[in-house]
């Protein structure tokens, strides 16, 4: 992810599936399907600038989607309003941010695209909220050909999931987690898994489009969320060597420069997962 998050590589080993109605707990073999999500716990990688630039993105959005600049007449505002206070931005900065979007005319909308990087080792979805795609595809364009990467049709080696991140009540992982199952199945999610038992922090999913709704119903059953995203999972890793991923580095970095960049999925191996 642009923001530089941080990468949540201590995946607690219970988990339970719920579309088969199954529970129990089991150790996570090999490669973890969320050791890659660089970010879960986003906002504690301390790089407020960046968030902050993302929360102002979520909340022009949440302004079109919603058709209201005003929080208490737009759900989806206010949720993103309290992720942002929770994550300590400045009351002053949201509401700047809230004036400045209702001013903007133009569509803002979400917009993917795909790269090969590295030799063509390293697989990256990049996704972007603009009301200038061209102008943004034409700086990456730039990136491109000075790193020496190519756009290519990559999404289909991805699995694209919704991710909500959430604070659970109960201390007891084992009451953590018979609450989490009952309270997934009634929310919707297709699963849930504990992240990490001692923040009691959980994992729910389901698909894409029912990210919002899953939100709000946990929301409903008083779980506290950290983030509800939109992520896409390599169904197979690449392992860089120390200049390879160097390379890589350099390439995000200049990432950074297009500023309307708001996540980015590559298909790396985490060495330490």
């Amino acid at each position: 992810m642009i923001l530089g998050s941080l990468l949540l590589r201590n995946l607690a080993s219970k988990v339970v599936t719920i579309r088969g109605i199954h529970t129990g707990s089991s150790n996570l073999a090999g490669h973890s399907k969320w050791a890659n999500i660089r970010h879960i716990k986003a906002a504690k990688d301390g790089q407020k600038s960046l968030l902050f630039a993302r929360f102002n993105r979520q909340i022009r959005l949440a302004i079109q989607e919603g058709k209201s600049p005003n929080p208490t007449m737009n759900t989806l505002l206010r949720q993103t309003i309290d992720v942002a206070l929770k994550k300590q931005m400045p009351m002053a900065s949201i509401q700047a941010a809230i004036k400045k979007a209702s001013g903007q005319g133009a569509e803002f909308r979400r917009h993917v695209l795909e790269v090969k990087v590295v030799q063509n080792k390293v697989y990256v979805v990049i996704v972007l909220y603009t009301d200038t795609p061209t102008q943004a595809k034409m700086n990456l364009s730039t990136i491109l050909r000075k790193v020496g990467g190519t756009f290519a049709d990559l999404k289909h080696l991805f699995t694209e999931t919704g991710m909500i991140v959430a604070i659970g009540q109960e201390k007891s992982p084992e009451k953590l987690l018979e609450d989490a199952t009952e309270h997934a199945i009634h929310a919707g999610a297709e699963d849930v898994d504990i992240l990490d038992e001692n923040e009691r922090l959980l994992n729910f999913t389901c698909a894409p489009a029912e990210i919002q709704r899953v939100r709000k119903e946990l929301e409903d059953l008083n779980y506290e969320i950290e983030s509800a995203e939109h992520v896409y999972i390599p169904q197979m890793y690449t392992i860089l060597n120390e200049a390879e991923m160097t390379a890589y580095s350099k390439f995000r970095e200049k990432l950074k420069t297009i500023d309307c960049i708001d996540d980015i999925f590559d298909n790396i191996e985490d060495a330490s997962s």
